[in-house]
């Protein structure tokens, strides 16, 4: 019986292997094949895409952070005015982190319902700018608010582990 010689990923030169994609027939091994429901597959016939609701075009993120910095700077400025008036020196925490919770939530509307990496950006740079616009009218306290405000906004459009 004669041995063949060792046989290697062309995309993971390092790895031997005997696995072939079921439909083009080459060589892929298993820290390479993509799981399908015909079968294993390589990368390229396996047309892995990314779904569109994880996927946000510069259209929808120029809409997003309009929306969600309009939204942060007047809740802000408001807020901050009432805070003043009324006198609550720790009430920045309780405004920024409402703020950020409304910020994630309006990111994700005006986005068009899309969760994405950008767009986490875009809420947690609002929120940021809320912080910075309340520490103005109540400095104590307006950082635990900015911590729990960009969890919440951030938290809205993240998209799920693997995306």
């Amino acid at each position: 019986m004669v041995d063949s010689p060792p046989v290697f990923c062309p995309r993971d030169p390092d790895t031997e292997t005997n696995l072939r994609c079921g439909r083009c027939d080459v060589l892929i091994c298993p820290n390479c094949l993509v799981q399908t429901v015909v079968g294993s597959r390589c990368e390229d016939c396996a047309q892995v895409r990314t779904p569109p609701m994880f996927q946000a075009s510069s259209g929808e993120l120029g809409k997003a952070a309009a929306a969600a910095f309009g939204t942060a700077i007047a809740l802000s400025v408001v807020a901050g005015l009432i805070l003043t008036a009324v006198g609550l020196a720790l009430g920045g925490v309780v405004v920024v982190g409402g703020v950020g919770w409304l910020v994630g939530e309006v990111v994700y509307r005006a986005s068009g319902y899309k969760q994405s990496r950008a767009l986490q950006v875009v809420a947690g740079l609002a929120t940021l700018a809320s912080f910075l616009i309340i520490s103005f009218f109540a400095p104590f306290g307006a950082i635990i608010g900015l911590i729990i405000g960009t969890y919440y906004a951030i938290q809205r459009v993240k998209p799920p582990r693997g995306v």
